[in-house]
C-alpha cells in the first residue's frame, strides 16, 4: 500500500507577488530618496550665498522664490550707543529680475550708553537686481540694480544721514580655470544722497555727501569655508570738497551646510563671517578694525510651516 505524497507547495504562485510588493517598496523607496535629494538641491540654490558683509555678488532668485534674510552687525555691539536689527525680503518676479524691500530698527545697546541709546525705526530699503548674464565678456556673470534707503523718523547720524540715498549699482563674477574654486568679483556703485521728502533741517554734525566706489576682490571657497581678500577705492564728493579713500579688506567665511544646521536644529541657511580691515581716508587719517557678522536666510516657506507646526503644539 503506498502513502500518497504531499503535493508540491505553489512556490511560484506565492512567490511573484512578494517579489512585486518588494519591487514596488524598493521603486518607492528610490523615488523618496530622489525627490528628498531634488528638493535639498533647490533648498540650497535658493538659499546659496549671494553677500558677505558689504559685499554683493551677482545673481538673482528665480521665478517665484521668497527669502527672509536677517543681518545683525556686532560692530554695533562694540563701537554705538544702539543696536540694528536688518530684516530684507527677496522675491523672484523671474528668473532675471529680483525685488527687494525691507526694515533696519534699532533698539538701545546694553552695554554702551549715550544720546543714541535709543529705540527706533530707522530706515526702510527698497530695490530691485536684474540679471544680464555675460554682457560683459570678461565675466561670466553680471547683475545691475539700485538700492534707496529712506530714513524713518529720526536715526542716528551715524546710522542715517537724514538724507535719502539712492544707489544704482553693478556687480561682476568670473571663475577662474586656473585656480579651481576662485572668484574675481568686482562691484561699482554710486550712492548720491537726495532729499526725497520734506523733512527738518539736517542735525549740524552731517554733511551732504556722494560717493563713487569700486570694490574688486578674489573669494576663494573650495568647500564651506571661504576665504576672500578686497579692495576699496571710495570717491567722496561733498559740498566743500572731495578727497579719495582706500581700504583693503580681508577675511574668512564659514557658509554652514543645511545638513548640519538641521543636526543642530536650526532653521534655515546661516553664513558666518569675519574680516579685519585697514582704511586711509585723506584729510582723515587711518583706521582699522575687525568686523564680524550672521547672516540668517531662509524662505517664506518654511517659516509659514514653522508657524502652522507651532499653532499645532
Amino acid at each position: 500500500m503506498s502513502v500518497p505524497l504531499m503535493p508540491p507547495l505553489p512556490t511560484r504562485r506565492f512567490l511573484r507577488p512578494a517579489y512585486a510588493l518588494l519591487g514596488l517598496a524598493w521603486l518607492t523607496a528610490g523615488w523618496a530618496a530622489d525627490d528628498r535629494s531634488t528638493a535639498d538641491m533647490l533648498r540650497e540654490r535658493v538659499l546659496r550665498m549671494t553677500d558677505f558683509l558689504d559685499t554683493m555678488l551677482p545673481g538673482v532668485l528665480e521665478e517665484n522664490n521668497i527669502t527672509l534674510q536677517f543681518k545683525p552687525k556686532f560692530v554695533d555691539v562694540r563701537a554705538a550707543e544702539y543696536v540694528r536689527f536688518p530684516l530684507e525680503l527677496r522675491y523672484g518676479l523671474t528668473d532675471r529680475v529680483e525685488l527687494q524691500g525691507g526694515l533696519v530698527p534699532f533698539v538701545p545697546n546694553p552695554f554702551n550708553g549715550g544720546r543714541d541709546h535709543r529705540w527706533g525705526p530707522g530706515e526702510a530699503k527698497l530695490g530691485a537686481r536684474f540679471d544680464i548674464g555675460q554682457t560683459l565678456r570678461f565675466f561670466n556673470e553680471t547683475t545691475v540694480g539700485f538700492e534707496t534707503r529712506v530714513p524713518i523718523g529720526k536715526p542716528p547720524t551715524r546710522f542715517n544721514d537724514h538724507y535719502t540715498h539712492v544707489k544704482p549699482f553693478v556687480s561682476a563674477a568670473r571663475q577662474l580655470l586656473r585656480w579651481p574654486s576662485t572668484t574675481l568679483y568686482a562691484n561699482v556703485s554710486y550712492d548720491r544722497s537726495v532729499k526725497l521728502t520734506e523733512r527738518g533741517p539736517p542735525p549740524p554734525d552731517v554733511t551732504r555727501r556722494h560717493i563713487v566706489e569700486f570694490s574688486p576682490g578674489l573669494l576663494f571657497k573650495p568647500s564651506e569655508f571661504g576665504y576672500f581678500a578686497e579692495y576699496r577705492f571710495r570717491h567722496i564728493d561733498e559740498p566743500t570738497e572731495s578727497r579719495l579713500a582706500h581700504q583693503i579688506q580681508f577675511g574668512s567665511v564659514w557658509d554652514v551646510p543645511l545638513a548640519r544646521s538641521e543636526k543642530l536644529k536650526l532653521p534655515g541657511k546661516w553664513q558666518l563671517e569675519l574680516a579685519y580691515h585697514v582704511e586711509h581716508e585723506e584729510g582723515r587719517g587711518d583706521d582699522h578694525g575687525v568686523s564680524a557678522r550672521v547672516n540668517w536666510r531662509t524662505t517664506l516657506r518654511e517659516v509659514l510651516e514653522h508657524t502652522k507646526v507651532s499653532r499645532l503644539w
